[in-house]
């Protein structure tokens, strides 16, 4: 079974419509429907039925469809593997992490690499996603995620919950308050997906505070733009914007953070320069948000 005729099944079952996939696999959509077909013969089983303008997986093609997906994984490392022996060094490397993660840490990092390093390739990935299953189909996988002992991995930093406030708000000459005073603030924050409020609600409900007055906002982001209006306090994980002051959140004297950890597979073929890359990250990711008076300064607002 060719691996090109997984490809077109599997970005079709993707894309839903044979003339979408076509275009992303850069193929004619003749070709494409014709590699459909010879699947599904070689196969003996029909894998999409026609519904409206779409193509729809059938039972058969649900059931079919992880198991297309690892065996092109496993082809993409095949690939990766005889090009880095060849080579004798790893060629290219697939970084994932969670949206926030992805944009304020991962982007940033990868775009200091040179000519002399892996050429770096992205993905996103979900909080509640399985990270034995993200390490199974990425190469390095950063997430605020405590990763299980069958996985290498370095603890990278501990970044902070922050209370973003505007200007003109009582908080925008403070560096730090307590949990408490940020209960009876009107808060936004994103929803449970983002691990910032699932910080935040575990550190009230450890406390035994009411929780604040919430709106829930669907990011970061725009918890941060609504606030920016003079809507009360973002508390959210991600790098200033739209001229906020970030304020720390201290509860039983400490700081409200999140662990971010890289993880990789120990019996990766490349796992020693995964893990130079992993410290790499690491010192780029202390440097970057290490606390003001101990060598580095937080972000500014952008």
């Amino acid at each position: 079974m060719e691996e090109k005729l997984l490809r077109a099944f599997v970005t079709v079952a993707e894309v839903g419509t044979v003339s979408g996939a076509a275009i992303r696999l850069d193929l004619v959509q003749s070709a494409l429907s014709r590699q459909l077909q010879r699947l599904q013969r070689e196969l003996r089983l029909p894998l999409f039925a026609r519904v409206g303008g779409r193509l729809e997986l059938t039972t058969a093609g649900e059931a079919f469809l992880p198991v297309a997906r690892e065996v092109l994984v496993a082809h993409r490392r095949a690939e990766q593997a005889a090009r880095a022996l060849a080579s004798g060094r790893l060629t290219d490397v697939a970084v994932a992490a969670p949206g926030t993660t992805l944009i304020d840490v991962v982007l940033p990092f990868v775009a200091t690499f040179g000519e002399e390093d892996p050429r770096p390739r992205v993905a996103e990935t979900q909080l509640d996603d399985s990270l034995l299953d993200a390490v199974a189909r990425h190469d390095l996988v950063v997430m605020p995620t405590v990763p299980p002992p069958s996985v290498a991995s370095l603890p990278l930093m501990d970044l902070p919950v922050w209370a973003y406030v505007a200007p003109g708000h009582p908080w925008a000459g403070r560096t730090r308050v307590s949990l408490d005073d940020l209960v009876a603030q009107p808060v936004v924050a994103p929803a449970r997906t983002f691990m910032a409020r699932r910080v935040l609600d575990g550190a009230v409900a450890v406390a035994g505070l009411t929780p604040p007055a919430l709106v829930e906002a669907n990011s970061g982001r725009v918890a941060q733009a609504l606030v920016a209006t003079g809507a009360g306090v973002a508390v959210v994980t991600e790098d200033p914007a739209f001229g906020l002051t970030p304020v720390r959140v201290i509860a039983q004297g400490r700081t409200l953070t999140v662990r971010l950890h890289a993880a990789w597979r120990e019996d990766h073929f490349a796992a020693e320069t995964l893990e130079a890359i992993a410290r790499r990250l690491q010192a780029f990711v202390r440097d970057r948000y290490a606390e003001p008076g101990d060598g580095a300064s937080h972000r500014k607002s952008e």
